[in-house]
């Protein structure tokens, strides 16, 4: 397989394996689950405190039936006024709210401020409160938590695909390995073959130079004659 194809595969499968994490997070991010994310969890027979400027619904068990669920929740200030408001227009199989819960109903807004303490009725089951506007806030980034999942995904699964048609079309080239005898052998043959082609040269003969000894002189004795 060759090298580039390799790379590619990896990076495409780190890179699909991230989407498909940022797709599940997301995911359960966008899914209200009102037993972890709430304000109030509880039968009622107590007081709560406003936390804050938010529209609070009234969460309960899919089990219960919504149209027969009865609650009452009041202020100090008065406490003729009802400020639950039943509501059962939320179908659990179309919303992002958990299949296991339902939307019972609202607490009254208008009626009410951050800081308020309110008297909670008994109820027959367990009711959550959950501030609407940080419910639709988490399913807004879970939302594109999950979108950009789905891109990322799809990027990494295009380079999955160029990764192996780049593994299964190029080859690696085997390196050329030579025997150590053959090389030796080259070698030799290729210095021998200068030897082999310088022609043959024929030294010139070594000339000695011959020195003339002079020559030999025999001194003659001289004779006199006796007059």
């Amino acid at each position: 397989m060759h090298t580039a194809g390799k790379v590619l595969l990896i990076i495409g499968g780190v890179i699909t394996a991230l989407g498909i994490v940022l797709i599940v997070g997301g995911a359960a991010t966008a899914n209200l689950d009102p037993s972890n994310e709430n304000y109030y969890a509880g039968n009622g027979g107590d007081t709560w405190t406003v936390p804050g400027d938010d529209f609070y619904a009234v969460y309960t068990s899919s089990s219960v039936n919504c149209e027969s669920f009865e609650m009452t929740i009041t202020s100090p200030n008065d406490s003729d006024y009802n400020l639950f408001s039943s509501s059962c227009d939320y179908n659990n199989e179309d919303d992002l709210i958990d299949d296991d819960y339902i939307k019972v109903g609202d607490i009254s807004y208008w009626n009410t401020n951050a800081g308020d303490t309110l008297n909670f009725g008994q109820t027959s089951s367990t009711i959550y409160v959950v501030g609407e506007f940080e419910a639709l806030g988490d399913a807004a980034g879970g939302f594109l938590a999950a979108a950009g999942g789905v891109l990322v995904a799809i990027c990494g699964g295009v380079i999955l695909l160029i990764g192996l048609i780049l593994a299964l079309t190029l080859k690696t080239k085997d390196p050329v390995v030579m025997q150590q005898g053959q090389m030796m052998g080259g070698q030799m043959m290729a210095g021998q073959m200068p030897m082999q082609q310088m022609p043959m040269q024929q030294m010139p003969a070594q000339q000695v130079p011959v020195q003339q000894m002079p020559a030999q002189t025999t001194a003659q004795p001289f004779e006199y004659e006796q007059k």
